[in-house]
């Protein structure tokens, strides 16, 4: 893959990586809050989908991996409009979106803004199902104490064990846990805005009585065919609430990998990738 940087209308700067038939139906990886980055997220997914002939786009969003901080505050409905903003500059058209976590909630608020663009759909373990956060309260405390996040990551990047502890909180196959892995998260920790970005994201998105984005109510109104993937131990989005979208979306199909965590991706990446590609090659029928 190929990495490349675009100035949106906005100002808002992009990096972004991109690979595969440049004639390929396209598909956009959007990774996660917190440390992640499209590489971290998709580095595995990737070359599967190249290698099937698709044409791969990797942002990086504002404030994330390479993207340097926008001049807006990092919330959900920023986001969603930096992403219309990006595909629009790019002439993407017929697009599958895929995303994990806040990458999934970006994904559907996309298509609910711009269904036409959208050929199909693929949520990670994805935000934007719920009512609250895990443990709605204190969690709304905690983002809320200033330098608290720093102080995290600085405790966990300095003690290899607190690390992978760290990690086994999304990945949960020991396998899947490797050394190269853990550099690549430790790397991630200790960018210098992600923490930014993720704590305006936080603080926005952790209201005292519930979470500001939960689109359950409008699934109803996405056609496109949607595939969700979960892990049966994921402790950031409860199964129960991908359930309830599986059934509220049209056309959608639940996947729940047993002893998977939030990042299926690369908790069992191949078999991640099969379900992906199996979904993607349905939707071009």
């Amino acid at each position: 893959m190929e990495r490349s940087v675009v100035e949106l209308p906005s100002g808002t700067t992009v990096s972004f990586l991109h690979g595969g038939l440049a004639e390929g139906s396209v598909v956009v990886l959007l990774h996660g809050g917190g440390v992640d980055h499209g590489l971290l997220s998709w580095g595995a997914a990737a070359p599967a989908l190249i290698e099937a002939g698709y044409r791969v786009l990797i942002p990086d969003h504002p404030g994330y991996g390479e993207s340097p901080m926008p001049e807006f505050a990092v919330t959900m409905v920023n986001l969603t409009d930096y992403l219309i903003e990006f595909i629009n500059e790019l002439g993407l058209s017929e697009i599958a979106l895929v995303g994990v976590s806040m990458g999934g909630a970006m994904a559907l608020s996309y298509t609910l803004a711009a269904s036409d663009d959208v050929r199909s759909l693929v949520l990670v373990g994805s935000y934007g199902l719920q009512d609250k956060s895990p443990a709605h309260l204190l969690s709304f405390v905690l983002v809320r104490i200033p330098g608290l996040m720093w102080l995290q990551q600085r405790l966990i990047t300095s003690s290899r064990w607190l690390l992978r502890r760290s990690v086994r909180q999304i990945i949960r196959h020991d396998a899947s846990v490797t050394p190269a892995l853990l550099d690549e998260v430790a790397a991630a920790a200790r960018h210098p805005s992600s923490q930014r970005a993720f704590a305006q994201f936080q603080r926005d998105e952790i209201r005292l009585k519930g979470v500001r984005t939960n689109l359950t109510a409008r699934l109803g109104e996405i056609g496109q065919p949607t595939l969700l993937v979960h892990g049966s131990r994921d402790i950031g989005v409860p199964v129960a609430a991908a359930g309830r979208a599986a059934q509220r979306l049209p056309d959608a199909r639940l996947v729940v990998i047993e002893g998977a965590g939030h990042w299926t991706q690369r908790d069992v990446p191949e078999e991640f990738a099969d379900l992906l590609l199996a979904h993607l090659a349905g939707a071009r029928r």
